[in-house]
């Protein structure tokens, strides 16, 4: 009888990409980067209001290092830089997707306003 690794044991897969995909920003550097089949570092930065360019540059490099995502240098005056997901990185489209659909299932509803309430029960 074979045991399955618990989450918590040294080396675990599951853990170890966690780690990268688990830092706020990866997952939605991912999710556009899958909309094109490359993308400009300020065309990416533009679609993810809030974030700086210094975290945005952490993220992109903490990805490209596990495989995720590549880049590419374009030997031009001022250089082109241009982003894009890995084959194996495209593989978690079919994960962020279902993630996504899950969120839309459990999500909770907004809750309704005090006033909004009080008007609700006042027309009942």
């Amino acid at each position: 009888m074979s045991e399955t690794p618990h989450l918590n044991a040294p080396g675990c897969a599951v853990i170890d990409i966690w780690e990268v995909l688990g830092r706020r920003w990866s997952l939605l550097i991912i999710k556009n980067l899958s909309t094109k089949d490359t993308i400009r570092f300020n065309e990416l930065k533009r679609a993810l209001n809030g974030i700086s360019s210094t975290v945005l540059s952490e993220r992109l490099l903490e990805l490209e290092r596990e495989g995720l995502v590549s880049k590419k240098i374009y030997p031009e005056v001022p250089p082109r830089v241009e982003y894009s997901l890995t084959a194996q990185a495209k593989e978690i489209e079919v994960i962020i997707k279902e993630l996504g659909r899950w969120v839309n299932r459990w999500k909770r509803p907004q809750s309704v306003a005090p006033a909004a309430k009080e008007e609700a029960a006042k027309s009942s």
